[in-house]
């Protein structure tokens, strides 16, 4: 009788031995996840919802794009896109659909012209800490932006601007939704040659833009 007792316990202790061993604890990222140590496959021990890598992202952003020539005058865009967005990890694939009306600034009023606008669409990059997780994020952004301008009482202005982005943004993910601030710097080349079309003269200018963008995370 003491002897299966002891031989219960022994089966007992044994069990949990291996119960813990295949718990896999080790070493916890901030998300209570890790890799296994033996098969490698990337596991959480805490909610399920901090297993997810990332995964698609559809929305909207408000923009502004500015021109700044010379330091003492500036020509203004504002207007709206439509996003989507595939993540994983560290890393995100983006896209966007844009339409900018020119803002008019009198001294006394702004309000938007949709004689002239630019329509376009841009392609990049997301890369930082985050990107595709839940909680907040921070990271550098690139890619390629072209862009219709066109001025409904003008057609001899019209004109193609593309190039390259540059910027950084913040935010914050949650199980549903997802908050962007980002900022750019754009490739100057093409506006450039436009204004100094327009003008008969060379310009300096700073092309920028800034955007606040909310997401729904699938």
């Amino acid at each position: 009788m003491f002897h299966a007792s002891r031989v219960s316990l022994a089966i007992v202790a044994a069990s949990g031995l291996v119960s813990f061993a295949s718990a896999d604890v080790g070493v916890l990222d901030k998300y209570e996840c890790h890799d296994h140590g033996e098969t490698g496959q990337y596991h959480c021990h805490g909610a399920t919802d901090l297993a997810k890598l990332g995964g698609l992202i559809v929305g909207l952003d408000a923009r502004a794009q500015g021109w700044s020539i010379g330091g003492d005058e500036l020509i203004l865009f504002a207007g709206a896109a439509v996003n989507a967005e595939y993540s994983y990890r560290w890393l995100a694939l983006t896209g966007s659909y844009f339409y900018l009306p020119m803002v008019n600034n009198d001294g006394s009023s702004v309000d938007f012209d949709n004689s002239v606008a630019q329509q376009g669409w841009e392609a990049g990059l997301k890369v930082g800490p985050g990107v595709g997780r839940l909680g907040s994020k921070v990271y550098a952004t690139a890619g390629w932006s072209r862009a219709e301008l066109t001025d409904s009482g003008d057609a001899s202005n019209d004109a193609t601007l593309a190039g390259y982005y540059v910027g950084a943004g913040f935010g914050a993910n949650t199980q549903t939704l997802v908050f962007d601030v980002i900022g750019t710097y754009r490739d100057p080349a093409a506006v450039n040659d436009f204004l100094a079309d327009q003008q008969g003269d060379p310009t300096d200018v700073v092309n920028f833009d800034i955007r606040v963008a909310l997401g729904w995370r699938f």
